[in-house]
């Protein structure tokens, strides 16, 4: 490996974590959500499910009905927060579900942009809101439901943001959230068997971090220094909170009931239409990877690129997603097809559709947790 680097001309443009992971957000905001939002939102029911965010009566009847839903109809739905909201997926889906309010919050405004969508298609139900989710710009107490989608790996200080959702939620309240599980399935196994088998087994090959970290390890160089968190604390690892010690302390720090801890384990993978596509993924819709990337030499990134697009090739086999419905599968017998699979998407929006020659398993851990009373 090259000798390790630290980010100097990073350096005097970011002198922080939160700097460089607002310049990477707003300048990444577009292709997350034609990209990578498609393979966060499949851990959205279970994130809803967590946070309490059931469909409710009213909301059951409207779509049965094919009916607008009322104000009157959402009037006994929960006041749901959905931070680091990116392009608005989860705000959508708790909207649908009956939710009466939603605050979708981001620190990027240009992720805010891309969620302008989902506030225009439930006016007066989705407000979009630009703040630190360290120090949210909300009162006590005014939340029955909290939702941290893949966020918490992306703040400095992510045991405050924590802190916060406790102080927002209600007494009995739900806070959930979701974090990327490591790629040799022991944290897997650490949290949940439940779906072991089907994420070792279905789809084969390997997860999707995997993939990148390896390829970045054997030919670039892995040990460039991100900038400092604040108060001059190294952000913490990637998958910190992928772990149950990890994750189960820092919710008991915050004030959570630490007997109302549950969790899930979520086969997500990444369905991608050729085998450039992961590189192109983690390289403009990330934000610590695409930092990692970018600190490589041209040589060092042209072999890091080549190798992702062989191990795509190598180890990853096709799959067909369309429909509404999360975590439904069946073998199928098409060519090149390794099973029908259903992904979940408000009513008629959003679909991941089509035949896929690649799935890469990127599998996500949910931990949700109760206020106490």
């Amino acid at each position: 490996l090259a000798p390790a680097r630290t980010l100097s001309r990073w350096s005097s443009t970011y002198r922080t974590f939160t700097e460089l992971e607002h310049s990477m957000w707003q300048a990444g905001a577009v292709s997350y959500a034609s990209s990578f939002a498609e393979v966060t939102q499949q851990a959205a029911d279970a994130l809803l499910d967590g946070a309490g965010v059931f469909r409710t009566p009213a909301a059951m009847v409207s779509y049965v009905e094919k009916t607008e839903l009322s104000a009157e109809g959402r009037a006994t739905g929960p006041r749901v927060l959905d931070v680091a909201t990116g392009p608005g997926k989860i705000a959508e889906q708790a909207a649908f579900r009956g939710a009466s309010s939603v605050v979708a919050l981001d620190f990027s405004s240009e992720m805010l942009v891309s969620a302008q969508p989902v506030a225009e298609a439930y006016p007066g139900v989705v407000k979009l809101c630009e703040g630190d989710a360290q120090k949210l710009p909300l009162p006590d107490a005014s939340f029955d439901s909290v939702i941290i989608g893949f966020g918490l790996l992306h703040f400095p200080q992510p045991e405050q943001a924590l802190a916060e959702a406790f102080r927002v939620l209600k007494p009995g309240g739900r806070l959930a959230f979701s974090v990327w599980a490591e790629g040799n399935h022991s944290i897997i196994r650490e949290w949940d068997s439940v779906h072991v088998e089907q994420l070792v087994h279905t789809p084969s090959g390997p997860n999707g971090f995997e993939i990148i970290l390896d390829a970045i390890s054997e030919h670039g160089n892995a040990s460039v220094n991100l900038p400092a968190a604040e108060e001059g604390k190294p952000a913490l690892p990637f998958f910190h909170f992928a772990s149950k010690a990890n994750a189960v302390a820092a919710l008991a720090s915050a004030g959570f009931d630490q007997a109302s801890i549950t969790r899930e384990v979520i086969p997500v993978r990444a369905a991608l239409r050729d085998d450039n596509a992961l590189f192109a993924m983690f390289a403009t819709a990330t934000a610590r990877t695409r930092a990692l990337l970018e600190m490589q030499s041209a040589e060092q990134l042209e072999a890091i690129h080549a190798a992702i697009a062989a191990r795509v090739r190598e180890g990853s086999r096709g799959v067909y997603t369309d429909g509404i419905h999360r975590r439904t599968s069946w073998s199928t017998d098409q060519p090149g097809v390794e099973e029908m699979w259903h992904t979940s998407t408000a009513p008629g929006k959003q679909f991941l559709g089509g035949r896929r020659p690649y799935t890469v398993p990127m599998p996500a851990v949910v931990v949700s947790v109760t206020k106490p009373e």
